[in-house]
């Protein structure tokens, strides 16, 4: 019966793994719908109807724009921090990238950064367009320590100022609109926030990110359908682009978003529409987050940025060990060392649970011929078989489950770490010793699989026989399936499990030598 237990447990071990590694994400969907943010965060969200998607005509562009003579020796304008780079677009004064100074594409070529505009071939990643103004023409740029201004006059009646704010040190950056009114009359000035990026592309190119288009809409996510340009109404905590490490998102942007498609280029229209006094000046503003996907920077900015970090069923465990993960990290500096090491503290804190579960083993294991015996003497009564059993258990003061049960209250932890290990930007181009130059991607040469099954296998020799001969002859199988499963699997899953199988073969050796 135990045996049972055992091998159907860890074939939904496997499913599960399986399942989540190979099936896509819900941000990968066409339309996806999370479940609602914890009460923690920091927007209180009525609560509202489904959001209204309906088709609408997209916005017509402006026309040229002018130059006056002081702007025109102005070749090109750019913003440099600790952790950004943006290179703006002149004269329309809108971001046309957006590099991530900490991030490169891959481990073997450093020096090429993350771009978030996710092609070369964008003018408008972030900006902010004046709607029925024929008369535009750039007045002035101005370049401060952390900010970039952009001076229009619109027809000698509005003087329009675009200030991007930059946040340094951290992914922030905010895009102020000023819009002062010349004249002596009132004036509804109308406009509209762009954020634009591209997806994947066609070619076989490893300069991009897998970006999806994500609308955070009442109390849920929802995945736009780009093949049609459509309006979101609702209460929007973000919209933009999400990815499985890296956000490009616009933070609370109102109550109306738009989506449209230009070839391969998705566009988030956010409009607005101000009453200006004569002779005053109305202010609007649009926040963006631009950067990896870490819990320690989207939880504190609230606004349900950190439902986009999925990391499933026993998520609880997933951010807790994560924790543990980037504190042995900021001691060993490596991410392979600080996996070792989560590993092992995880087996110092079961280890009275493993210590439990091979005891019992280890007790049903001197059951075994008796057990036997009544196998043949009943085989032929199963019902009767089942009750000498149980009265056998009950007299030796044995239990049945006491060999699995650890095992089974040990698979939430598993699956959270599984996760953990999975979905964390921390080890995206991490590296290890040796070969192992990116903990997230898998072993190129297949070392990590073989070892784990080896490792698997001799654990699995050093159990105690239980029950059927058959049976445990099933079990010496599993390594070899685990092994063909988890083959394409990152190297730090891989090392993780790996780890875990040798503490649990120390482990075993010294408590049999206890038993002997």
């Amino acid at each position: 019966m135990e045996k049972r237990i055992i091998i159907a447990s860890i074939l939904s071990v496997i499913l599960i793994l399986a399942w989540g590694y190979f099936m896509p994400h819900a941000e990968q969907s066409k339309v996806a719908v999370t479940k609602p943010a914890p009460a923690s965060n920091k927007l209180k969200q009525p609560q509202t109807k489904e959001p209204a998607v309906k088709k609408i005509a997209a916005p017509k562009p402006n026309k040229l724009i002018a130059v006056s003579k002081s702007v025109q020796s102005i070749k090109s304008v750019s913003y440099k921090g600790d952790k950004i780079y943006a290179a703006f677009n002149i004269p329309d004064g809108g971001i046309s990238k957006l590099n991530l100074l900490n991030y490169s594409y891959t481990e073997k070529n450093l020096e090429n950064k993350v771009n978030l505009a996710n092609t070369q071939k964008i003018a408008q990643m972030v900006n902010f367009i004046p709607q029925n103004q024929p008369s535009l023409k750039l007045v002035k740029i101005q370049k401060e320590k952390d900010s970039v201004k952009f001076v229009y006059d619109i027809n000698n009646k509005i003087i329009l100022v675009k200030d991007y704010k930059f946040l340094n040190g951290k992914y922030l950056l905010t895009n102020d609109i000023s819009i002062k009114n010349l004249t002596n009359k009132p004036l509804i000035f109308n406009g509209h926030y762009v954020l634009s990026a591209a997806l994947k592309p066609a070619s076989k190119n490893l300069n991009y990110i897998n970006f999806s288009p994500i609308v955070y809409i009442n109390k849920g996510s929802v995945t736009p359908d780009t093949t049609q340009t459509t309006k979101y109404k609702g209460v929007i905590s973000f919209a933009g682009f999400n990815s499985k490490y890296f956000m490009l998102a616009a933070i609370s942007p109102g109550n109306t978003v738009s989506v449209k498609k230009t070839d391969r280029i998705i566009s988030f229209i956010i409009p607005k529409k101000v009453l200006i006094s004569p002779r005053k000046t109305v202010d609007i503003s649009l926040n963006i987050y631009g950067g990896p996907k870490k819990l320690s920077l989207l939880t504190p900015l609230g606004h349900n940025l950190n439902s986009t970090l999925d990391f499933g069923f026993f998520g609880f465990f997933s951010i807790i060990l994560l924790h543990i993960l980037e504190f042995f990290y900021g001691f060993v500096h490596n991410y392979g060392l600080a996996i070792i090491l989560l590993v092992l503290a995880i087996r110092i804190v079961f280890y009275p649970l493993t210590y439990t579960g091979f005891k019992s083993m280890k007790q049903m294991q001197k059951l075994t011929p008796k057990i036997n015996e009544l196998r043949e003497r009943y085989k032929d009564n199963k019902t009767e078989l089942n009750k000498k059993i149980m009265e056998l258990y009950k007299e030796s003061k044995v239990n049945p489950f006491g060999g699995c049960l650890p095992m089974l209250l040990q698979i939430p932890v598993f699956y959270g770490l599984y996760m953990t290990l999975l979905m964390s930007i921390q080890l995206r181009n991490a590296p290890f010793i040796l070969w192992i130059h990116n903990l997230s991607v898998q072993d190129p040469y297949y070392i990590l699989p073989v070892l784990m099954g080896l490792t698997m296998l001799i654990s699995q020799k050093m159990n105690p026989v239980i029950g059927d001969p058959t049976q445990a002859k099933i079990m010496l199988i599993l390594p070899i399936v685990f092994t063909f499963v988890f083959i394409h699997f990152p190297a730090g899953l891989l090392l993780y499990w790996t780890v875990n199988n040798i503490l649990t073969i120390t482990q075993q050796y010294i408590i049999n030598r206890k038993f002997a």
